[in-house]
This record gives structure tokens, sequence and C-alpha cells, in this order.
């Protein structure tokens, strides 16, 4: 007969064992594998990696440009512009803090026994195996030799279990049980941290929101999303400025926000960069700037005046911001009675110093409009028809045929970056764990003391041994003191 292959029926009874439990209990086992921990971690380490190298939440047009509609279609599918929200991503997550917590909860038992149930008997021979051992000759009898031993270790803050084996007394001795339980804490805080991620992706936000001044907002728009979500407040824009140096180089950027709650200022705060203005557990951050519109004042002869409002737009050049009109028109047409007079703002400078030098730098502290008029139009649409008014600063106003047309003011917004973090407690609990695993870890060493103490022809002997994760010297201060009680 030839010999049965005893891995092959270790394999057939691993199969059978794995065909005979149910299915909750199959899959408490595939959770429970450290070989499931390491897959997991493993598409996680992945993920982020692809949510670093690709750039998260920018306009279509980027990954258009720079990867083309074919591929953006791709990434847009499987959810990579925006890795960190995706319901894979939280999936994945989910599925670690499952393993984390199925592995912790079957390893739970043996660490309680550890802490608070040890094995107390243990055979000399096993003793003497331990990082350091000794054999202590004393000439008290065992029982009287035990107790010494009992309150040699207690003196040394170690805590004593004692246990009678017949004719030997066993004694368990430790002291810094609590690192134990490091690795439970090691996970306890990753899946704190996955509830604060959690939370933070279902009831947090960050969003960008313009606000000009005189203005207010009571609404943000969601990312990815064309509904406005109300913030259950309003918040208001008196005036934004920045402060600058002799050379206007810019040394802040500070918006006077009031908020609004039923009706009712509850709330003032000039934020800047570093000072942001937090309400109902929502923070609003200085995050951008510009100018919104302008507002011209048409007087006519009789005294009678108009208001024109011009939409300003911005973009971005090598050398600074450039704003100019947006509307579809840059011309408007105001009447007084049988009287009209049209008026053009062809360019905006936002630093005007004069004619010569139109702009002393790209931020807007003193802009300024070029304004054409024309009293003939529309019979009358050619180049020769518009009149020059200049360049016209805040407050500044030219004359044309007795209409007087006044730069009233320009209008700055202030762009707030607004975020709701429901989840920062979590995280800071989550780092206070931290603090406390790392403290834990490394400077709380568990040691072990192991004594047998059995009768011999002259009184007794005692077995002693010693295991810790830190070099066996440390338990010198420690058998010391057994042998000065056995004297």
């Amino acid at each position: 007969m030839l010999p049965e292959n005893t891995e092959t029926k270790g394999t057939n009874n691993l199969i059978t064992r794995r065909s005979e439990i149910g299915p909750l209990e199959a899959l408490w086992v595939f959770f429970s594998s450290m070989k499931t921990a390491i897959v997991l971690l493993l598409i996680l380490a992945a993920a982020s990696i692809a949510g670093t190298i690709i750039q998260q939440n920018q306009p279509d047009d980027f990954y258009i440009r720079t990867y083309g509609q074919s591929l953006y279609s791709i990434l847009k599918t499987l959810g990579l512009t925006d890795v960190y929200h995706s319901i894979w991503f939280m999936l994945l997550m989910g599925l670690v803090g499952v393993n984390l917590a199925v592995c912790s909860i079957n390893r739970f038992g043996i660490a309680w026994r550890r802490t608070f149930k040890p094995e107390v008997a243990a055979e000399p021979d096993r003793i003497m195996r331990m990082a350091r051992s000794e054999k202590i000759a004393c000439k008290d009898e065992s029982g009287l030799a035990a107790s010494k031993i009992e309150a040699a270790l207690r003196s040394r803050s170690y805590c004593v279990v004692k246990e009678n084996v017949g004719e030997k007394i066993a004694l368990y001795a430790a002291k810094g049980r609590l690192s134990i339980w490091g690795p439970y804490l090691t996970h306890l805080i990753i899946l704190v941290i996955f509830a604060g991620a959690a939370v933070d992706d279902l009831m947090g936000f960050g969003v960008y929101v313009i606000i000009p001044e005189g203005e207010r907002v009571s609404a943000y728009y969601p990312n990815n999303s064309e509904k406005p979500k109300d913030l259950g407040f309003s918040v208001a824009l008196v005036k934004f400025k920045i402060t600058h140096d002799q050379h206007r180089n810019p040394t802040g950027y500070k918006s006077d926000l009031i908020v609004y709650d039923n009706g009712k200022q509850v709330a003032r705060k000039v934020i800047d960069v570093n000072r942001p203005l937090s309400y109902k557990g929502i923070s609003f951050y200085q995050s951008g700037y510009g100018l919104s519109h302008l507002v011209l004042r048409i007087t006519a002869p009789s005294g009678k005046f108009e208001r024109l409002s011009f939409a300003l737009g911005s973009r971005e050049t090598e050398h600074g911001t450039i704003y100019g009109i947006i509307d579809d028109q840059a011309w408007k047409l105001v009447r007084f009675g049988d009287k009209k007079l049209a008026v053009f703002v062809h360019d905006i400078v936002p630093d005007y110093v004069s004619d010569d030098r139109l702009s002393a730098s790209m931020l807007p502290l003193n802009p300024a409009a070029r304004v054409y008029v024309n009293d003939r139009f529309p019979e009358y649409k050619g180049l020769d028809a518009w009149k020059p008014l200049g360049w016209l600063a805040e407050s500044q106003s030219a004359k044309h045929n007795n209409y007087e047309v006044t730069v009233e003011k320009f209008v700055r917004y202030t762009g707030l970056q607004v975020a709701a973090n429901p989840a920062l407690p979590i995280v800071y609990a989550g780092f206070g764990l931290m603090l406390v695993g790392v403290f834990v870890s490394f400077y709380i060493n568990h040691r072990i003391i192991r004594v047998i103490v059995e009768p011999a022809d002259e009184g007794s002997v005692a077995t002693v041994g010693a295991q810790s994760r830190a070099e066996s010297d440390i338990f010198g201060g420690d058998f010391e003191k057994i042998r000065q009680a056995l004297a």
C-alpha cells in the first residue's frame, strides 16, 4: 500500500470544511484572512496613487485637453476624476474597515486572556527557555519563599497572580499589559479615520462662492450638481479691500462679512487668508477676489440721472488678471424724454495712474474705464460719432454736450471657499488615539516574569524566567530584588 500524501489529505480536509460551513461563516473566514487584508490594502494604495497622479475635480475641458476625449470618457466612467468621493472608493474603504473589525474581533479573546486571565502554571524547562532565566535556592519552605517573591515583584509595580500546582507554587507577574492592546488600538485608529472620511463625504462639502459688494448669498451649488442647496442663513459682503505696501505689493486681502439668520444680523467679521468666519459649523475662507461690475451715472442737462451697470469679466495671463466687459453689448442706451445718449465702455485697467502709464500694477486698487459716448445713436454708428471721454477712475466725471458721465463705483467681489467639516471632531479623536498608540507602541514594554517554587532538601528552589520584546537586561533590577528577598 502506498503511503498517504499528508499534504493532499490536508487540502482535502480544508475543502471539505469550507463546503460544510454556511455562507455567513464563509464570509467571516474570508474577511478574517490576512491575504484579504493585504489585497485590499494594495488596491487602496493603487487607488490613492491614481488619485494623486490624475488631477482631481478639474473642469471637463482640462481633462479633454490633457487626455483626449476617448481617454477622458474612460476616466470619467471609472470615477478617476474624483477618486476620493467615488462610490467604489468608499466601498473599498468600507471593506478594509470590515476586514480590520473582523480580524480584531477574532483576536480579541486572546488579548483579553493574556491581559486578565493569563496562564499561570508553567514547567521549569519552559521557564528556563525564556529570554532571561535563573534558579535561586532558598532556605525557606516553598510557601514562604513564594510569598517573599510575590512581595518583591509587587514592590516593582508588577501585577502578580499566584497558583498552587500540587507541591509547587506558580507565580505569573506582568507589567505594561497595555502594550498587548497596541495592535487593536491601531485598528481602532484606522476605523475612526475611515468613519471620519465617510461622515465628511456624506455630510461635508467644500465649494467656492462669489459675493459682490453689497450683495449676499444664502445657497451654494454642491460639486457636480446644478441644483442649489440652502445654507440655512445668508452671508453679505460689506466691502472687499486689498492692503499693499508702497510698491503696490499686496500685504493682505480682507472681506468685511455679515451673517444674517432669520433676517437678523447674528455675526460680523473682517476675514483674511488666515482668519475665516465660522457659523453653524460652516467656515468661510478668503480665497479670491476681482471686479464684479461697473456702475456709471449719466446726468442729463435737466439734472435727471440714470445709472448703467456693466458686468465685468476677467481672464488670467502670464502678467496677471485682465478685466473687460462681458455683456453681449459693451454699449448701453439711456433716454431722457426725447433725448438719448449711448455709452460705450471700451477698456478697463485695474490700477490706473495716468494716460501715459495706464496701470501701476495688476491689482484692482484704482480701476478705471475708458468711456465713449454718442448722442446720435443709432442713426449714426460710425467711429467718428463716438466721442472719447478718456479714462475715468472711481468718482471721476467727464462732460459731453451738457451730459455728465460719472464712474460711480467699481464693485469688487470676494471669492470664498465655503467648507463644512462635520467629521472634524472624529478626525481629532483619530489623531488623539494615534498619539496614544505611538506612546503605547514605543514607550510601554510588556514584561512577563514566571516563577515556579518547588520544595528542595534544604528549603526550596525558585525557577525564575523573564520575557519581553526589549533587551533582557531590563530585568536586572527585578532579579536582584528577588535574590535579596530570598537571601
